[in-house]
């Protein structure tokens, strides 16, 4: 894909801002996983450290040489890295919730991480009374529990203080955050100076606090930390952190106040760039960031298996002669930690199969009824979280078909397997844009995909699927025009029936593009639940599967590919994106832009038109709530209410949602006519609406935009572009 430049004689991005070493310019995607790779990284060395303080130190060797010894001090040297790292991006991932309402932050950031540390801290304890000879806090009394549960916590300290951290974030929201900062840095300072009473794991807990704040204030600039990666920066920065440590350490100045804080500040800042660096190497990367995305089962894992490990082999180990010893303890750390991460994956794909997924997350709120209300009703039948009884499942609305949410995972797939099978769209760059919103602005032309927009994505592939799997020769669709024209041409590439339902106020030119798609078309009331309605009853009548414009698991992924497309463009060029935005009407193509940008350092946004914000409503809300469609030139962006999985989807993964009138769209859309020579529809023209409102606070250096779409009508063209003249004609009358 090449990146389409709309002036020849633009000056290169970077001039304008002080320009950028092209030398020390990253390669592309090196920056694609770096949060994943530092948190590997992370649960590795806390593997190790374990390995090495509470099983290794403990035998008895008889070297001769202070191997052991070599051990402990080297794993000293990255306290300062491992625990602060990994709060300061569980800071950056926290951020974006801390904008929700506690309703909706509490269950997953709060419940969930509590849920997890009581359920653990019950099988570590029972475990550890098995293996008396392992040095680790352990609860060995009823009160002794009680205080593990409550104020000291125990080796799980990590899961306890998340949760306790964000409470806290949330609590002190309305207290300026350089003061909050400030003060958790004095506490951590404090603490390692030895000036205040920390049994158990209190120190840890004090101390760490202001790198998870770190993490959740600082975002914006972690992000343009990792961004902007460089071998110097990974040069100095490592001799910052090795010299300090190694000052520490032969001065024996470990509680020197504010000390070990300084060098913990050295060692996150070299930790994020050496992170950002070996995602050049993707060898090395990949497993890594691997292992990152499954930090969670290690850590609640491995500390039983080791103290498994300690009671059979701690004995058998010093009683090696000294040949053997020898052997042994040069490389047992390493081989142990590898082992010990194998069998805490191979346990937890062992446990979730066995149905045990309730020790890896906290259990939805069931419902009495596996029924729900469909069209966005209110009320408990209506409730997110609901579930069926054939494992949490959720149900389709029109055909009862037992779907789960897609993941980070299934976009990825998404990407691959439409390869070839859709428009690889370029991506269009224009300078007047970039000065006008105050950041570089990459622009995915979706309007240039066949059928004229991005729907054809989640079409292809969830009609693929159906033809793949067999057993049907037709199918259905409901929506206001666009993704009825996609699943038209999806279904004859698999030489399916199509049947479409759209409002009696459908756009002309998409009724008519639907039809020359082969497809019948049905035209029905003007709300969607109306639509729903009757999809639902010809689907009865036919047998053919409804695949849903936006609340549909293979429709998400696909629209997904569009964004994750743009990522990787983005990064292939060495300007990676800090922020993505995407219209949003049912939700669908916003949840796959989240899904698409897991793991890495992009804000996403939606942009909903005013009067027609089911999304921005249902977020505060903390539950989805329908909103009638008040009329708008967006015409793409008017369902009563936003979609279930998208729903779920984006109460985590969105940073927030931006309003714009119609008068925001219209300008808009003249820019993207004006400036890229391409023609949008002010639905797919509403995302440079956002981030025109989006890049006026400066925090963002590259803005990604999908233009989802390029059916527009004449007379909605000849109108819009009329009145840009007649402002042209305005101001120029009263210039003159």
């Amino acid at each position: 894909m090449t990146l389409i430049h709309i002036r020849p004689a633009a000056v290169p991005h970077g001039a304008d801002r002080g320009g950028t070493d092209a030398a020390a310019a990253p390669a592309a995607g090196q920056r694609a996983e770096w949060a994943d790779v530092a948190k590997g990284v992370c649960i590795i060395l806390v593997v190790l450290w374990h390995v090495v303080v509470k099983h290794y130190l403990q035998v008895d060797w008889h070297l001769g040489v202070p191997l052991p010894g070599v051990w402990g001090t080297f794993g000293e040297q990255l306290l300062p890295l491992r625990m602060p790292l990994f709060f300061t991006i569980s800071g950056v991932f926290a951020a974006n919730a801390l904008t929700r309402p506690w309703r909706v932050s509490a269950r997953s950031r709060i419940a969930g991480f509590l849920y997890l540390y009581a359920i653990w801290l019950l099988i570590h304890t029972t475990v550890f009374a098995a293996a008396p000879g392992l040095p680790t806090e352990r609860a060995t009394s009823p009160l002794g529990l009680l205080e593990q549960l409550t104020i000291t916590p125990s080796n799980l300290w990590y899961l306890y203080a998340l949760a306790l951290y964000f409470a806290f974030a949330k609590a002190v929201r309305r207290i300026p955050w350089p003061a909050v900062l400030a003060a958790a840095a004095l506490l951590s300072m404090v603490t390692a100076a030895g000036l205040l009473d920390t049994p158990g794991n209190r120190g840890g807990f004090y101390q760490n606090l202001v790198f998870f704040l770190g993490g959740l204030y600082l975002k914006p600039y972690v992000q343009r930390w990792a961004a902007t990666a460089t071998d110097r920066r990974l040069l100095w920065t490592f001799a910052g952190y090795a010299g300090a440590a190694a000052v520490m350490a032969v001065a024996g100045a470990q509680r020197w106040f504010g000390l070990w804080f300084v060098v913990s500040v050295l060692a996150v800042a070299f930790g994020i760039t050496a992170a950002v660096r070996v995602t050049r190497w993707p060898r090395i990367s990949g497993p890594l960031s691997a292992l990152g995305r499954q930090t969670l089962p290690i850590y609640l894992i491995h500390m039983p298996l080791l103290a498994v490990v300690h009671r059979l082999l701690v004995g058998p180990l010093s009683e090696l002669g000294t040949a053997g010893q020898v052997v042994v303890a040069i490389e047992y750390p390493i081989v142990l930690t590898v082992v010990l991460l194998a069998a805490c994956l191979a346990v937890h794909r062992g446990l979730t199969a066995a149905r045990a997924g309730w020790l890896f997350a906290l259990p939805r709120r069931r419902k009495a009824t596996p029924e729900r209300r469909v069209g966005g009703g209110t009320g408990p039948q209506s409730d997110d979280n609901n579930r069926n009884r054939n494992g949490g499942e959720r149900m389709t609305p029109e055909t009862g078909a037992a779907r789960t949410a897609p993941t980070s995972a299934d976009v990825e797939a998404a990407t691959r397997w439409l390869s070839g099978q859709v428009v690889r769209t370029p991506v269009l760059h224009s300078p007047e844009l970039d000065r006008l919103v105050g950041a570089r602005v990459l622009v995915k032309a979706e309007n240039l995909q066949e059928g004229g927009s991005y729907k054809l994505r989640g079409a292809l592939l969830a009609v693929g699927r159906i033809a793949a799997a067999g057993g049907h020769t037709g199918v259905i669709a409901q929506s206001t025009g666009n993704h009825a024209v996609a699943v038209a041409i999806a279904a004859r590439r698999h030489g399916f029936a199509a049947t479409v339902v759209l409002p009696v106020d459908a756009a002309p030119g998409k009724i008519s593009r639907a039809e020359q798609a082969g497809a019948r078309v049905v035209l029905v009331g003007t709300t969607v639940e109306q639509r729903i309605a009757v999809a639902r009853r010809i689907s009865d009548a036919t047998g053919h599967p409804v695949v849903d414009a936006y609340d549909h698991p293979d429709v998400i992924a696909g629209q997904g590919s569009a964004s994750r497309e743009l990522i990787e463009e983005a990064e292939r060029l060495g300007t990676p994106l800090d922020a993505l935005v995407l219209p949003v009407g049912g939700g669908g193509g916003a949840a796959g832009a989240c899904l698409a940008a897991a793991g890495r350092p992009i804000e996403v946004y939606g942009v909903e038109p005013v009067g027609n914000d089911s999304l921005a409503q249902s977020l505060a809300a903390g539950r989805r709530v329908p909103v009638t469609p008040e009329p708008t030139i967006a015409d793409g962006l008017r369902p009563s209410c936003v979609g279930e999985l998208p729903f779920d989807i984006l109460r985590t993964g969105l940073t927030e949602v931006v309003r714009v009138d119609d008068e925001a769209i219209g300008e808009a859309f003249r820019l993207v006519l004006r400036h890229l020579k391409v023609l949008a529809e002010p639905s797919g023209a509403a995302s440079l609406a956002g981030a025109l409102r989006i890049g006026a606070s400066g925090a963002h250096r590259t803005i990604g935009i999908v233009l989802t779409g390029g059916n527009a009508e004449p007379d909605v063209v000849a109108r819009l572009t009329a009145e840009g003249l007649r402002e042209v004609e305005y101001a120029g009358g009263r210039a003159a």
